[in-house]
């Protein structure tokens, strides 16, 4: 395989990393228990808070923390899945 080849298929894997990430962010992404409901897209912006009981205000702090990191978590998980199909596995520096 010649340089130029390597050059172009390096450029179209960079063009679809960037239409996946841009994908990504526009995805919404939903955690919910007994206490909260929280949105989030896919660039880690929390989108809405939705609080369904009032009752327990420490409980009620605690599960909000508890539903963003789950939140975190999913959009994580998705973005790593599909970086990994791009890459073959292979983790690139300051891509992702």
């Amino acid at each position: 395989m010649n340089v130029q080849a390597l050059l172009k298929q390096a450029q179209k894997m960079q063009s679809e990393i960037v239409k996946n990430e841009k994908e990504l962010e526009q995805k919404i992404y939903v955690e919910e228990n007994d206490f909260v409901k929280i949105e989030m897209d896919g660039a880690y912006h929390v989108n809405s808070i939705e609080i369904k009981k009032e009752d327990d205000k420490e409980m009620l702090q605690d599960m909000i923390a508890v539903t963003i990191n789950k939140v975190i978590e999913s959009v994580k998980e998705e973005h790593d899945q599909v970086m990994s199909k791009l890459t073959g596995g292979v983790k690139m520096p300051g891509m992702f």
